[in-house]
């Protein structure tokens, strides 16, 4: 991970440790981020389709607490969506968003015109 990113990323939860039950859990550990979200605490950990990307899953037993997440961060609060698999509400988040790269292009480079002189 970007360390940039990373010291963002803890000086954004140290301040939302103060005031929301929540922790931050890396791909690892996402048993223990579910067990936590079960109980009603707020887990973070890194999203496993988009890392890349720096985006991270937010799951909680708790609406209300997710809710008090977003309303901290200003997030719409209709990016909550329930789980299908467990008992828990969840959402994607991309803290720090970067600027999309460019694109690749492909096929051939355009020929280069031909100067008469």
């Amino acid at each position: 991970m970007n360390n940039e990113i990373y010291s963002k990323l803890n000086q954004l939860m140290a301040s939302l440790q103060k005031e929301l039950p929540i922790k931050f859990f890396n791909l690892t550990q996402i048993p223990e981020a579910v067990s936590w979200a079960e109980t009603g605490g707020i887990s973070v950990h890194e999203n496993f389709y988009t890392r890349r990307r720096f985006s991270y899953h937010v799951i909680s037993a708790s609406k209300e607490n997710l809710e008090a997440f977003c309303h901290k961060l200003g997030l719409p609060k209709d990016k909550i969506k329930a789980s299908e698999f467990y008992r828990f509400w969840h959402l994607t988040w991309t803290p720090f968003s970067s600027e999309p790269k460019p694109k690749r292009r492909r096929g051939r480079p355009p020929k280069k015109a031909i100067s008469q002189g």
